[in-house]
């Protein structure tokens, strides 16, 4: 989510209230009017915090919204601003899609009984574990999954492993995962 002076100069410019989340559709084409540029739907949504994602919003982002409120870039908008913006942190998820993600960022899944998956993300829905602790999977394997949902199960549509496809494969069959956070 983006600061709430942002928003507040956002809304401004916009010259009405964003109040739904579908009206981030008409936000985005107004960006892309002033700026040529394109910002999607869902980025939108999730840096005005109609949805839940990623908390921290690419530089390139923030550079488009920052010349859609007439600034060259990021840094010259927080420059007028005048205090330090917090655009990321530590954060913990309900839910994170594949499309939240950029290659090489690392997510962390936790669930019972006391289970532990970190993974970075490798483009395409595809994930390769880095630490496992208490689970089948190891580090090494290679993991097709679309999304992480907390209260869920895991649902791995494909196992890598040494060269050898294992198939799909069904984790936190027990109350579903209880933590996803990018770390």
């Amino acid at each position: 989510m983006i600061d709430s002076i942002i928003k507040e100069m956002i809304i401004e410019r916009f010259s009405a209230p964003l109040i739904y989340p579908q009206q981030c559709e008409a936000l985005s084409e107004d960006i892309r009017a002033v700026t040529g540029q394109r910002l999607g739907v869902t980025t939108l949504k999730r840096m005005l915090g109609f949805i839940k994602g990623a908390a921290n919003p690419r530089r390139a982002s923030l550079d488009i919204i920052a010349q859609y409120l007439g600034f060259a870039d990021f840094g010259k908008l927080r420059d007028y601003i005048g205090h330090d913006i917090d655009i990321s942190d530590f954060t913990p998820l309900d839910s994170l899609t594949s499309d939240d993600l950029e290659p090489g960022e690392e997510v962390s899944v936790t669930y019972d009984p006391g289970r532990r998956l970190v993974m970075q993300y490798l483009g395409d829905n595809l994930y390769e574990v880095e630490e496992s602790e208490g689970s089948k999977l190891m580090a090494g394997d290679k993991l097709l999954i679309a999304g992480f949902y907390v209260g869920f199960n895991l649902l791995i549509t494909d196992i890598e492993r040494g060269g050898s496809h294992l198939g799909a494969y069904r984790a936190a069959k027990r109350g579903g995962l209880t933590s996803v956070e990018i770390i």
